[in-house]
């Protein structure tokens, strides 16, 4: 019995640490992209925060210091290749890549 419950929690930390390092893998991807390609400084964002969803998989919810009420929603279809998937305006990627 103690057994089965070290190996659940066990599991369940690993979830939870697996977890943690995509969403931290995932926020710091776009946080490069959007500087380096898109060329936003550090200051124009306000913050990055990746999810659990049901589709896409894990968005990207970023707030920008020139509209701070909206979360503008990313996705990087598993390939590095970020894409703006709501319809809000404005568009905050400029490169093409809407």
């Amino acid at each position: 019995m103690a057994i089965t419950a070290i190996i659940i929690i066990l599991l369940v930390i690993g979830i939870y640490a697996a977890l943690q390092y995509k969403y931290n893998t995932l926020e710091k991807s776009l946080k490069e992209y959007l500087i380096t390609v898109e060329g936003y400084s550090e200051s124009d964002l306000v913050s990055i925060k990746a999810k659990l969803s049901s589709m896409p998989k894990f968005p990207v919810y970023v707030r920008f210091a020139d509209d701070p009420d909206t979360s503008y929603i990313f996705t990087d279809r598993d390939a590095s290749d970020w894409k703006q998937l709501d319809p809000k305006e404005p568009q905050r990627l400029k490169k093409g890549n809407n």
